[in-house]
C-alpha cells in the first residue's frame, strides 16, 4: 500500500514539474525570441484613439463661427452619430464650452466608427487664434469597444513657415476593454501642412505629428515611443498613413514602427525587431 502510494505521488510530481517546465519554456520562448507585438498594438491603438477625439473638437471647431472660422450662425455636423452638439453661450466671450454628445446605442458614424457618450471641450478662445488652450475631456466615452478616459490640452502655438502648430498633450490616458487595459501619455506637436487655408473644408487638413508618448501596455509592461519621421494624420483618413518611430519595451529590444510600408488607408503597420518583421492590426 505505502509503496503503491509512493510511486503514484512520484507519478503526480513528475506530472506537476513537467507541466510547469513546458509553460515555463513556452514563455521563455516568447521573451527568448522576442517576438512580443502587445505593446506595438496597445500603443498604436492609444495614438488612434486620442488622435481621433482631437480631430471630432477640431472638426466641430472649424465649423462654428464661435469656436473656429467658418462663417456660418449654425453649428453642423461632421458626423452623422452625432446626437447633440451644445455651446454653452452663444456669444464669443470665453471661455466657452463645447459639448459633443453622441448616441448611446452607439451608432455607426460617416468613417465607420461607433462612439458612445460625451466628449467635451472647454476653449479659452478661438481654435485658430495664436496661444489658444482647449481641454478635452471624456464622460462615459467610448470608442468602438474601449472606453476611453484621460484629459487632451491643446495649446495654439501660432505659425512657423506659414504653417499652424499645435501641441497636444495626454494625461491620465487609460483605454479599456475585452483584455485589453492601457495606461498612456504623450506630448505631440501637431503642424497643420495641408488644409489650413480651407478653414471651411475640413476633410483635405493634413498634420505631421512628433513627439514621445509612454504607457504600460495591457499586462502592465512600461513602453516608451518616440516618433523619429513625423506620422501623418491626414482627415480623410481614420488611420496614420505615414511615419516612423522607435519603441522601447522593458527587456526587451527595440521595436521599430513603420506606417510607410503600407502607404495606405487601413489599420496595419509593421513592427520590426533586428530583421524581424511583424504587421500589427490595430483593433476596432
Amino acid at each position: 500500500m505505502t509503496k503503491r502510494f509512493s510511486v503514484s505521488l512520484r507519478y503526480i510530481l513528475f506530472l506537476l514539474v513537467a507541466a510547469s517546465t513546458v509553460y515555463t519554456s513556452c514563455r521563455k520562448s516568447e521573451r527568448d525570441e522576442d517576438l512580443e507585438t502587445l505593446s506595438a498594438r496597445d500603443n498604436a491603438l492609444a495614438y488612434h484613439i486620442f488622435d481621433d477625439a482631437w480631430r471630432e473638437v477640431h472638426r466641430v471647431a472649424m465649423q462654428d463661427t464661435l469656436l473656429g472660422y467658418y462663417d456660418s450662425n449654425l453649428i453642423r455636423r461632421p458626423n452623422a452619430c452625432i446626437q447633440r452638439l451644445i455651446i454653452s453661450d452663444t456669444v464669443p466671450v470665453f471661455p466657452l464650452e463645447l459639448t459633443i454628445n453622441y448616441s448611446d446605442v452607439g451608432e455607426v458614424c460617416n468613417d465607420g466608427f461607433q462612439r458612445f457618450g460625451v466628449i467635451k471641450a472647454t476653449f479659452g478662445a478661438r481654435y485658430i487664434t495664436a496661444s489658444s488652450t482647449i481641454i478635452i475631456g471624456f464622460d462615459g466615452y467610448r470608442k468602438d469597444d474601449f472606453d476611453v478616459e484621460g484629459l487632451i490640452t491643446v495649446r495654439n502655438l501660432g505659425f512657423d513657415n506659414d504653417q499652424p502648430v499645435y501641441s497636444i498633450q495626454v494625461e491620465d490616458g487609460r483605454i479599456t476593454g475585452n483584455n485589453i487595459d492601457i495606461e498612456w501619455e504623450g506630448i505631440h506637436t501637431y503642424r497643420w501642412v495641408q488644409g489650413s487655408a480651407t478653414y471651411s473644408s475640413i476633410f483635405d487638413d493634413v498634420f505631421r505629428v512628433t513627439g514621445v508618448a509612454t504607457g504600460e501596455n495591457s499586462r502592465g509592461v512600461p513602453f516608451t515611443n518616440e516618433i523619429t519621421s513625423a506620422y501623418e494624420a491626414d482627415l480623410s483618413c481614420q488611420w496614420f498613413t505615414k511615419g516612423r518611430s522607435e519603441l522601447t519595451v522593458q527587456n526587451l529590444s527595440p521595436r521599430f514602427i513603420n506606417y510607410e510600408d503600407t502607404n495606405a488607408c487601413n489599420n496595419i503597420l509593421v513592427a520590426r525587431r533586428n530583421n524581424t518583421y511583424l504587421d500589427v492590426e490595430i483593433p476596432f
